[in-house]
C-alpha cells in the first residue's frame, strides 16, 4: 500500500513538473518570438536610423536651384561660396545667403548645418547698368555703403573684401587687387581691425 501511495506521489510529482516544463516553455517561446519581431523590426528601421541627423534631413532639406527659396543642409568640404555657385551660378553671392542666415561669420558652416538659401531677384535695370554706374549709387554712397576715397580702410565688423572693393572702386571684383596689395593669403578671412592699403 506504501509503496502505491508513493507511486501514486510519484506519477503526480512527475506530471506536475512536465506541466510546469510546459508552461515555461510556452513562456520562454513567446519571450523569443517577441524578441525575434523586436530585433526584425530594428533591423527594417536601420537603414533610416543608422543615418546621421544630418543625412537624414538631406533629402527632405536640400532644394533644387529651380524651387528657390528653401533649404540646404551643409555637406563635408563646402563653402558659403561653393552653395552660392551651386543656386547663383555666381559664388561672390554668398553674401546673400551669409545675410538671410544671420551668419556673423560667412567662413564657418559646418556640416549638417541647415541653411536658408533666399531666391534673388533678378533686377533688369542692374544687369543694363555698367559696373561703375552700380557702384557708385550717386554722391558718397554706394550700394555697399559709404564710398571709400582714401588710401587706407580699417576693416569694421561684417566687412568683406569684395564689399570694400566695391565701396572703393564700384567693383565688388576688385576685390583681388585689395588683397595682392596686402598681402591677403584668403580673401575670405579679414579681421576687424586690420588696416588695409586701399591702392588707387
Amino acid at each position: 500500500m506504501a509503496k502505491k501511495t508513493s507511486s501514486n506521489y510519484l506519477e503526480k510529482l512527475e506530471k506536475e513538473i512536465q506541466s510546469n516544463q510546459s508552461r515555461v516553455s510556452l513562456v520562454l517561446g513567446v519571450l523569443i518570438i517577441l524578441v525575434i519581431g523586436i530585433l526584425i523590426f530594428n533591423y527594417l528601421n536601420q537603414s533610416k536610423s543608422s543615418l546621421g541627423p544630418a543625412q537624414q534631413t538631406q533629402a527632405e532639406t536640400d532644394v533644387s536651384p529651380n524651387k528657390l527659396p528653401g533649404k540646404y543642409t551643409v555637406k563635408d568640404g563646402d563653402t558659403l561660396f561653393m552653395i552660392a555657385d551651386k543656386y547663383y551660378q555666381d559664388g561672390y553671392k554668398y553674401t546673400e545667403i551669409a545675410q538671410a542666415n544671420n551668419l556673423t561669420n560667412p567662413d564657418q558652416v559646418e556640416t549638417g548645418q541647415v541653411l536658408e538659401i533666399p531666391k534673388l531677384e533678378v533686377q533688369q535695370a542692374q544687369t543694363e547698368t555698367s559696373t561703375e554706374t552700380l557702384g557708385t549709387g550717386g554722391g558718397n554712397m554706394t550700394i555697399w555703403g559709404p564710398k571709400i576715397d582714401g588710401d587706407t580702410y580699417t576693416v569694421v565688423e561684417n566687412d568683406w573684401l569684395s564689399k570694400i572693393a566695391g565701396r572703393a572702386y564700384g567693383d565688388i571684383y576688385a576685390f583681388d587687387k585689395i588683397a595682392k596689395a596686402n598681402n591677403i593669403q584668403n580673401p575670405d578671412l579679414i579681421e576687424p581691425g586690420t588696416i588695409l592699403t586701399i591702392p588707387r
